[in-house]
């Protein structure tokens, strides 16, 4: 009788242990991956600040980096402006700009239930730099680089309101959004060009600046806006990291459980408009970005929100951090803009992802 009830009790925690451990198990992996995404996000962030023209060992740069705050110094006066002036501001607004994008792709992607979805395939970017553009070749602001900002963040949040809107259409589906922000993309991408055409040479180079995208105007101040976008929106985004998790099971699915979805969207999709906004205003339309991180973080950390967002912003900030670093440093003098990396790297990976997903359906 005993060994018979001990047998039930064993079947019974059997029943219940197995999955119990292999969730643990897949938490401790996550969180194994979200540590080695941090440890790589900083190895890289010392690594580029000891490149440039005046080379700086790895102790040097770190000790530059706790100088201000130890009397006397650590290291001369030149390598500490150089790391806190020069190359610090650059890597800070290329990591915050880089979480900033790939948040707003796997935002997207997940609102919109499409692989395709980002930033950049939405127009936000060529809207950014149309408004930019104006600033630039017809001269009509008087503030100046603030002025081109501005304007760049109107248009990029202009064009997100436009999209909402078609959302609100009778009929209308996440793909048809995609759609019509590919459509506003190509609108908004012929629309600079020919401003560009009957502008000088000095207005061609500048626009250039916003339609590829660059960090050579990054400083304190980018970063400053960059950084304070990023804190009062990732939080809202991770405290509906639950509700995202539901939409993946779908519209109707959602709703049962108690979500009210096109309000859910609505208001993240203008989060994520206002993040991007932000981080494209001062740095131009870099693409692929938003696009690739948030697949690359779903092959290490699956679908799971709560950890896939953090994920998404540590691979973003580490993809841009490197791709900065290659546009400076990898064809001697030349510096590339750095949205021309990400093209380069970002295009091929994506084929890649693409076919190995569908090696995984068809497996």
């Amino acid at each position: 009788m005993t060994q018979q009830a001990s047998h039930k009790t064993a079947k019974t925690t059997g029943g219940y242990s197995s999955p119990v451990t292999a969730y643990r198990a897949q938490n401790r992996r996550r969180w194994l991956v979200l540590l080695s995404l941090i440890g790589s996000l900083g190895a890289v962030s010392v690594y580029g600040l000891t490149l440039g023209p005046l080379q700086i060992g790895a102790m040097d740069t770190l000790r530059a980096l706790l100088s201000p705050w130890v009397s006397g110094g650590l290291v001369s006066s030149q390598i500490e402006n150089v790391v806190w002036n020069i190359r610090l501001p650059r890597l800070g607004t290329a990591v915050t700009a880089g979480m900033g994008l790939a948040i707003g792709g796997v935002i997207l992607q997940t609102l919109l239930r499409n692989p395709m979805a980002s930033p950049f395939t939405l127009g936000l970017s060529s809207g950014a730099s149309l408004g930019a553009a104006l600033v630039i070749v017809f001269g009509f602001s008087a503030f100046g680089v603030y002025g081109i900002v501005a304007n760049a963040f109107i248009f990029a949040m202009g064009v997100s309101l436009l999209i909402l809107m078609i959302g609100q259409c009778k009929g209308a589906t996440p793909t048809s959004l995609i759609l019509a922000g590919i459509a506003l993309m190509y609108f908004f991408g012929a629309t600079t060009t020919l401003i560009v055409y009957f502008s000088d040479a000095y207005a061609t180079r500048e626009v250039m600046f916003w339609t590829v995208g660059s960090l050579s105007r990054a400083n304190w101040e980018s970063l400053a806006f960059i950084g304070i976008a990023l804190l009062l929106t990732l939080p809202v985004f991770l405290w509906r990291a639950n509700d995202l998790n539901r939409l993946l099971l779908g519209d109707d699915t959602a709703k049962s459980l108690g979500i009210a979805v096109e309000r859910l969207r609505i208001a993240l999709m203008l989060l994520v408009a206002f993040l991007v906004a932000v981080v494209v205003a001062f740095t131009g339309g870099i693409g692929f970005l938003g696009l690739v991180a948030p697949h690359l973080a779903r092959l290490l950390i699956g679908t799971d929100h709560r950890f896939l967002i953090p994920a998404t912003a540590l691979m973003g900030g580490l993809l841009l951090a490197l791709a900065d670093l290659v546009s400076l440093h990898a064809f001697g003098s030349v510096i590339l803009p750095v949205g021309v990396v990400t093209a380069f790297i970002g295009s091929p990976l994506f084929i890649y992802l693409i076919l190995r997903r569908r090696e995984g359906a068809g497996a």
